[in-house]
């Protein structure tokens, strides 16, 4: 359904998987265990990337949709870039205080308010927010450098709609909740944050008695592992705050939302990006879109000084 949110079979791999499968069928090759450690800029372009191997890879266009901090701070010669630019990458917020639990089930949980298995409410969004309150009492907690007392979270259990997640009878549960303090980033508090993850499990156990006994296994991912494991930088998910800095225009550097960089056939299009945040496909559709118009202006500047010359 269009415009929706959706579960795909399979799990979130299966959306790459997919993308995989079919730039493979259009000739791409498609490489992973294949780290880049440099981009390469020759003359104001892009020349290609050097693997963190030291293997080189020449190549006329290149997209980066890594963080941006990662793209242009740490993988570019901070020479090729504007200084303009390069301040307002180094300057860009990538705060997070959110925590992401992964729990396996040997049951649906029952709610007391909806005790019957329904797929409209066990497959649907299950958000643990009895205030508005609640939530702005769990930020500031965190932003005083306290995990929250009573942590928001927002829930989804996929297998409800996908038997391929879990043994039969049994379910995956996903859970998004905030806040801890953003500073576990780089210096978290592992005690701290199992007691955290206790807490969420102790909400959902207050309105589906019986929930707790029904954890199999749980994976607690904080902003260090978001940010060790998984290149986002601060653990923000969405390779940088969503805030009204850095939206439209603004998002990853004034003058840049139109998916090119400082330069010359170095493209961005990842999180960072405007239209990303989230899982849609936009920033990466509207790069190809760009790379092909700015791919047939250059075809028409050359026929032009051909025709000149001529």
């Amino acid at each position: 359904q269009s415009g929706a949110w959706g579960f795909p079979r399979g799990g979130m791999g299966a959306v790459a998987a997919a993308i995989a499968a079919s730039a493979r069928g259009f000739g791409a090759t498609v490489r992973t265990d294949a780290e880049v450690g440099r981009i390469r800029v020759r003359d104001g372009a892009v020349a290609g990337v050097t693997l963190a191997s030291g293997e080189e890879i020449d190549a006329s266009c290149v997209v980066t949709t890594a963080h941006p901090a990662i793209s242009f701070l740490r993988l570019l010669d901070r020479a090729e870039l504007p200084a303009g630019f390069a301040a307002d990458i180094e300057h860009w917020q990538t705060r997070s205080g959110t925590v992401k639990i992964n729990l396996a089930l040997d049951r649906l949980p029952v709610f007391t308010a909806h005790p019957s298995v329904d797929p409209a409410v066990h497959g649907g969004t299950i958000v643990l927010s009895e205030s508005l309150d609640d939530v702005e009492n769990a930020f500031q907690e965190a932003v005083g450098g306290k995990p929250a007392t009573l942590p928001f979270a927002d829930i989804c259990i996929p297998s409800v709609f996908d038997d391929s997640l879990a043994p039969s009878g049994k379910h995956v549960m996903s859970m998004f909740t905030q806040w801890v303090p953003d500073t576990y980033a780089d210096t978290p508090d592992e005690a701290a944050l199992a007691d955290y993850a206790d807490r969420v499990i102790a909400r959902v156990e207050a309105v589906a008695p019986g929930f707790t006994d029904s954890v199999l296994h749980r994976q607690v991912i904080g902003p260090y592992e978001m940010q060790e494991e998984y290149g986002l930088v601060g653990g923000n998910i969405f390779h940088g705050e969503l805030s009204l800095g850095q939206l439209f225009h603004g998002r990853p550097a004034a003058g840049y939302a139109d998916l090119r960089t400082p330069v010359r056939w170095l493209y961005q299009a990842g999180s960072g990006t405007h239209g990303g945040g989230g899982v849609t496909g936009i920033p990466g559709r509207n790069v190809v879109r760009q790379i092909l118009a700015d791919q047939r202006a250059e075809r028409w500047r050359r026929r032009l000084r051909r025709g000149s010359s001529a």
